[in-house]
């Protein structure tokens, strides 16, 4: 019982942040998070993944957030404050103070847990639950302190551990940086989705999806510290191309792509419309898969007729 409160206490946070960096694309193919070991400027002259969307009665700004960084990769290029500078609000998927409250720990047990005395060792398939426990016991860890977490929660636990090991901190992740400049300068915040909505992305797949998402998971974290950060470089590098490479692995996963993506996006297109319809400019945070790809925001607004630009 100890061990199943402290792990709870630590990853209430990142279990939405390890959903949304399943939107990033690191569940499927490239969980490429380790230190980047070449530092870019600040200052460098390349495009970043922020795209200025303009209409005939507005204009807004489109960044893509990495939900987790060190602190090494700040400041972020001026091109970011600029355009935040210039917005007179500000929209993100979530809102981050709601992450730590009593009522999404709430939410975190009720969806995360088992509460009908079934475990991991029930819902998995024996072959399934040997190969998981055994990449557990390569990254250190024993199966059973997870036994009563759900497959998509042991999942993210796992993966918010090793995060944790690797130092990158929900702390200086994008959207938490400009939460925080939000609150402090008065800009009006404005959340897409709330956490019990994002916990049902995972809660709600399917128990096969959830198995497959787990042992994909667990598989992929073995060599999470050695890889290099193609992701992180290519993000700084505002490198599209690149991007979209590395996150194409989500296409191989169907169900969870059209659950924590596509139908993502065109919830979202709506509330990105009307901040195009107002009067004062408006700064949108999501995660950059968001922004990515045929179905993502920027080539959505593209085909709708608006004027886009990648800063």
């Amino acid at each position: 019982m100890p061990y199943r409160i402290t792990m709870l206490n630590r990853v209430i946070c990142q279990v939405w942040l390890w959903s949304l960096f399943a939107t990033l694309g690191l569940f499927c193919g490239s969980l490429a998070l380790a230190a980047d070991a070449h530092h870019v400027s600040p200052n460098a002259k390349t495009p970043k993944i922020l795209w200025k969307v303009q209409s005939p009665q507005n204009t807004i700004y489109l960044a893509g957030s990495i939900h987790v960084l060190q602190e090494r990769h700040y400041p972020l290029h001026h091109v970011f404050d600029d355009a935040f500078n210039k917005s007179s609000r500000v929209i993100f998927e979530v809102d981050l103070d709601e992450l730590s409250s009593p009522l999404a720990q709430m939410h975190m047990v009720k969806k995360g847990l088992y509460l009908n005395g079934e475990t991991l060792v029930s819902v998995l398939s024996p072959e399934s639950y040997a190969i998981a426990k055994g990449n557990l016991t390569t990254l250190g860890l024993k199966i059973e302190n997870f036994h009563r977490m759900k497959p998509w929660m042991t999942a993210t636990a796992v993966m918010a551990l090793e995060l944790q090991k690797l130092g990158f901190e929900s702390a200086y992740g994008v959207d938490r940086h400009f939460f925080e400049k939000a609150q402090a300068t008065g800009k009006a915040i404005q959340e897409l989705e709330t956490v019990e909505f994002q916990l049902d992305l995972f809660a709600k797949l399917s128990a096969s999806m959830q198995e497959k998402f787990l042992l994909q998971t667990l598989e992929e974290l073995k060599n999470l510290g050695t890889q290099v950060s193609e992701m992180v470089k290519a993000w700084k590098k505002g490198n599209v191309q690149e991007l979209e490479t590395l996150l194409a692995g989500m296409d191989e996963y169907p169900e969870l792509n059209q659950a924590i993506v596509i139908n993502r996006n065109h919830d979202w297109l709506p509330h990105v419309e009307e901040a195009l319809q107002e009067t004062e400019p408006v700064f949108i945070v999501v995660g950059a898969l968001h922004l990515l790809g045929k179905e993502g925001l920027v080539a959505i607004l593209k085909e709708k007729g608006y004027e886009v630009q990648q800063l």
